[in-house]
């Protein structure tokens, strides 16, 4: 078996590794969501599950994970958004004004 061949064999079995690994780990947390939630419904706990949401007026969420909650303000998260886009906005509009002046000093 050459070299090149055996890469082949290296890559397709890395692949194939990456593959069953992430299968695992699905499998795993619907597994962990489908024991909470028969637990919670012989048990009689109407509590929030595993993992959960609950939306509240105007834009605000209380995401539940593993018995802790927390609160999610959406309109923080677009204003974060937001000024981000507006960052990358002004650095690529700089980004251009430097090339076109550096074009224009070449073109001189």
């Amino acid at each position: 078996m050459s070299r090149v061949e055996r890469k082949k064999v290296e890559k397709k079995s890395k692949k194939y590794f990456k593959i069953c690994l992430f299968a695992q780990i699905i499998l795993l947390i619907f597994g962990l969501i489908a024991v909470d939630f028969e637990i919670r419904g012989m048990l009689g706990i109407d509590e929030y599950s595993l993992i959960g949401y609950k939306q509240l007026e105007n834009g605000q969420y209380i995401v539940h994970i593993m018995g802790e909650s927390h609160l999610v303000d959406m309109s923080k998260i677009q204003d974060q958004i937001n000024k981000r886009f507006a960052e990358f906005g002004e650095v690529t509009y700089n980004i251009k004004k430097f090339i076109e002046n550096k074009w224009q000093k070449v073109l001189q």
